[in-house]
């Protein structure tokens, strides 16, 4: 979780009204693969909260609530697929995205909407601008979780949970 919160801080580039490109997710993501569904889901509420507490920022209760614990929750779907190769991983980590997009999306929505007559434009807006930082990470994610499970197998090897 450490790692995760000091990645998330180390951004590849931050556009206007939050989001951003960094490598957060990827620990999250091995817990995933080691651990599986529940422990990551857990880890991804307490990271969603840890994002929070060092300065994201939100206007919406329900804004927050799927920017940040539920939409980094949807991570651990990555931990449904066992990552035996790395087209396995890649497609983990891509499945796990597309689930969190759609909860950002969400969630702009609410941010960007002036009323309910304008809902249509906020949710095309906001999907174009999460997919400006959403898509950019998942692929450099998608790449890097290839190589792992390519090549350095321990370090997404299922472990067992006592």
């Amino acid at each position: 979780m450490a790692l995760a919160l000091a990645l998330s801080f180390i951004k590849i580039f931050k556009l206007p009204n939050g989001g951003s490109v960094s490598l957060g997710t990827l620990p999250l993501v091995l817990i995933a693969a080691r651990y599986g569904f529940r422990t990551s889901f857990i880890c991804g509420i307490l990271f969603g909260f840890l994002l929070v507490a060092n300065g994201a920022t939100f206007i919406h209760p329900i804004q927050f609530i799927l920017d940040y614990p539920l939409a980094y929750s949807c991570i651990s779907l990555a931990g449904l697929i066992k990552w035996e190769n790395g087209l396995k991983a890649a497609t983990a980590i891509t499945m796990a995205n597309i689930v969190k997009l759609q909860i950002h999306v969400i969630a702009g929505a609410i941010f960007f909407a002036k009323n309910k007559e304008n809902i249509k434009e906020a949710l095309i807006f906001s999907y174009g601008y999460n997919c400006g930082h959403l898509i950019p990470e998942t692929i450099i994610c998608a790449i890097i979780v290839w190589y792992i499970a390519s090549k350095h197998r321990n370090l997404c090897s299922q472990q067992k949970l006592d």
